[in-house]
């Protein structure tokens, strides 16, 4: 198995190449012209991927009945050795501390702190979470912001979740200390798990990734993204059906094909 730690939901990683447009200063001249450049590969696939763990955790978190099915949990790798989680059901909030730093169960490096807040029973439709982190960083990437997940519905004869994710402005800084700006707007159908199959995940919206010095990226789903939740278990994150269009001043816009009969790493 490849390490987890580098498979953070990687969908977005594959041929997300974008070429670097430079200006040319004059021997006479020193134009100092800002260089326009496409953000690389690695970073697209870290954030965006980054970002998909963090929703699958808070969904995790969130143990509720469904129609006598329970929602507890998603995945097993949402804590890890020393972590303190609080639960005010009273105030309606649900706090984690990983502390100075701890390893999951599938490799994922948490620090810090996160709360949720919530309104009414997040099963409920129009229930509201919001997501603030407090020194918080995933495998050495620090996030800052406030992340939103608004129930959509719950359908129980399909057993179907639907719910949005936003973020507005959100930073997340990476090891280098450079700071990224992401602006997203996701909508999700979580299929619950059978007694024969896993959950499902068809994620749907779009977003745009920008950097100083950095070209601005934008992505939007053409045809929903399928998830399945023994790839994600074997440290895949990569789509098996969907598709992707990615922009930027940097290269021309690019679409991308997803298609698997299997788990790919």
């Amino acid at each position: 198995m490849n390490n987890p730690r580098k498979n953070l939901i990687n969908a977005f990683a594959i041929a997300l190449l974008f070429s670097a447009a430079s200006c040319v200063t004059s021997d006479l001249e020193e134009d100092m012209t800002a260089v326009d450049k496409g953000i690389s590969s690695d970073e697209i696939s870290g954030i965006t991927g980054l970002m998909e763990e963090v929703d699958l955790m808070i969904m995790s978190m969130m143990q509720q009945d469904l129609s006598q099915q329970r929602l507890l949990p998603l995945l097993d790798e949402m804590t890890c050795p020393g972590t303190v989680i609080t639960r005010d059901d009273k105030n309606g909030q649900i706090s984690v501390n990983f502390g100075s730093g701890c390893i999951s169960a599938g490799g994922l490096e948490k620090q810090g702190s996160l709360t949720v807040k919530y309104t009414d029973n997040f099963l409920s439709k129009g229930s509201i979470l919001e997501i603030s982190f407090e020194d918080f960083s995933v495998n050495g990437r620090k996030l800052q912001g406030t992340k939103t997940l608004e129930n959509l519905g719950y359908d129980a004869v399909e057993r179907k979740l639907k719910f949005s994710s936003s973020m507005k402005d959100f930073k997340i800084i990476n090891e280098e200390a450079q700071v990224f700006t992401v602006n997203q707007n996701y909508f999700r159908e979580l299929e619950l798990s059978t007694e024969t199959d896993g959950f499902r995940i068809y994620l749907k919206g779009s977003g745009s990734l920008a950097a100083e010095n950095y070209s601005t990226t934008t992505f939007e789903i053409v045809q929903p993204l399928k998830y399945m939740q023994e790839c994600i278990e074997s440290g895949s994150f990569n789509p098996i059906e969907g598709s992707l269009q990615i922009s930027s001043k940097a290269d021309k816009s690019t679409i991308l094909s997803f298609e698997s009969s299997g788990c790919s790493s």
